[in-house]
């Protein structure tokens, strides 16, 4: 069994994806910050960001893989992210099965991600 799980998403623009998640999703600082890879720490796993190398293509947009926050406050949230004049609308999730209200949003760079309330979790 694992000691610890990391999860990588490659990415184009590192500094606006690092500042992104870092600021709007609102993960904090990372534990790792460099030009070429940045982690967050999020409790027993880690999220991380990749630069991409030229020869290495970033998935495309809305592939299989999205992630799924815990926030706060989903209206907050919310406010965060359009002030950050983001295109594309924010999208309901249906969780009727789990009572979960949960919203999808795209990242800078066109990746999906859902976000939550924690008192969800």
């Amino acid at each position: 069994m694992p000691s610890r799980a990391c999860f990588v998403l490659s990415v184009a623009d590192l500094a606006a994806e690092r500042a992104f998640y870092r600021d709007v999703v609102g993960l904090g600082e990372p534990v790792m910050n460099s030009n070429v890879w940045v982690e967050f720490k999020l409790g027993e796993c880690s999220f991380c960001l990749e630069q991409a190398a030229s020869s290495k293509a970033p998935l495309p947009p809305h592939s299989r893989i999205e992630f799924l926050f815990f926030v706060d406050s989903l209206d907050e949230f919310e406010t965060r992210y359009r002030a950050q004049e983001f295109p594309g609308a924010s999208e309901g999730i249906p969780c009727a099965q789990t009572g979960i209200r949960a919203v999808q949003y795209a990242d800078p760079e066109g990746n999906l991600f859902r976000v939550t309330d924690k008192h969800h979790s």
